[in-house]
């Protein structure tokens, strides 16, 4: 973050002499270079991001995406205590779009199920079975389906969690590149632009 909003530079490690007042060649931009923490879960991560002043980022792989509320609020406050102004909010979630709700649950399903069942054996990850996977896939944090149902949802936790930016991880092992040019197209033409239509007749709360 110094080197973000700091022109000169002081520093010391162990590869090589000490640099003492060192002015940035080349400059930074003015502002730093936009930046975003972050945060899977721990909340003095979100107060980390408020500390700086910076948006925050909520990682959900998994579960209901409205538990993160309790963050939101946090990271809120934080801002005003610290003194900076209010910050965009985002949320970082798996997906797949497709053209029909069948296509994209059987596309993902089948391979996400391997993927997370090796998580589940590495490092005591849920084991991804049917019934799981669905409940992801209604209210978790699985964005799957059609454009209409992954825009619904979009805008969904947009408004519950004061969000000013979605970014979905669209690939997964394996999965064919046919589906995710697929996906990045529906996204962008159809998915985005009734993201915003919904959030127009019922903006999210900041």
């Amino acid at each position: 973050m110094r080197l973000q909003r700091e022109d000169i530079v002081t520093w010391s490690g162990t590869v090589r002499p000490p640099l003492t007042d060192q002015r940035l060649h080349p400059r930074m931009r003015e502002g730093g270079i936009p930046t975003w923490i972050g945060v899977g879960g721990s909340p003095g991560s979100v107060v980390r991001a408020a500390r700086y002043g910076l948006p925050l980022m909520l990682a959900i792989i998994g579960g209901r995406p409205q538990r993160f509320a309790g963050h939101v609020e946090l990271y809120l406050r934080a801002l005003r205590e610290f003194g900076h102004a209010v910050q965009p909010i985002g949320q970082h979630s798996l997906g797949l779009v497709a053209d029909t709700d069948e296509e994209a649950v059987e596309t993902w399903w089948r391979y996400w199920q391997p993927v997370v069942a090796a998580l589940a054996a590495e490092r005591g990850f849920y084991k991804p079975d049917r019934a799981r996977y669905e409940k992801e896939l209604g209210g978790g944090a699985l964005f799957v389906g059609s454009p209409e149902t992954v825009a619904r949802k979009i805008a969904t936790v947009a408004r519950d969690l004061r969000l000013s930016r979605f970014d979905l991880k669209y690939d997964i092992m394996r999965l064919p590149a046919q589906a995710r040019a697929r996906s990045i197209e529906l996204f962008g033409h159809e998915v985005a632009p009734r993201v915003n239509e919904l959030l127009a007749k019922e903006p999210a709360r900041v």
